[in-house]
């Protein structure tokens, strides 16, 4: 089943009003090479009504950090120590798989798109060519989106079988 993806700055603007700010992260057309996962990386797997796996919201540490961090307001500091340690406390986790929620509205409400529901965010070390998300390497649709924060890079992508 082809996924229609929302309008392209409805994502960031959803982002930006759960947050309640203006979000670095911004829609690019450069797609993050997911053959090489940084560490730290997390994904939330995004499930139909029958609970297949139909696409998934993969995040760098950075951009973990960054949205479920200002979701519970941590310390920006506090942030930029758990980067460095490659650290991501379950608060922060928990509030990914919140954002994930509801981001998955835009997508949800388009005609034809199969509703799906995120699953546990986990971390996801690497991606193999026989594995549960094989899929990812070559996804029938996705969205990336890219930023920076004041302690790296952030990577967002959002794939869909």
């Amino acid at each position: 089943m082809t996924v229609t993806l929302p309008e392209v700055n409805e994502v960031r603007d959803l982002i930006n009003m759960i947050l309640g700010e203006n979000s670095p992260l911004r829609v690019t057309k450069k797609a993050w090479d997911l053959t090489s996962l940084p560490d730290g990386t997390h994904i939330t797997p995004l499930c139909n009504t029958d609970g297949e796996n139909r696409g998934a919201v993969v995040t760098n540490i950075n951009a973990t950090l960054y949205l479920g961090g200002k979701l519970v307001m941590m310390p920006e500091a506090r942030l930029a120590d758990h980067a460095q340690r490659l650290e991501v406390e379950e608060s922060i986790v928990e509030a990914v798989e919140e954002i994930v929620n509801m981001i998955r509205s835009a997508f949800n409400k388009q005609p034809g798109n199969e509703h799906m529901s995120p699953r546990s965010t986990r971390v996801l070390d690497k991606i193999t060519a026989d594995g549960e998300f094989a899929w990812m390497l070559e996804p029938g649709a996705r969205l990336d989106l890219a930023g920076d924060c004041s302690f790296g890079d952030m990577r967002m992508s959002i794939l869909f079988r």
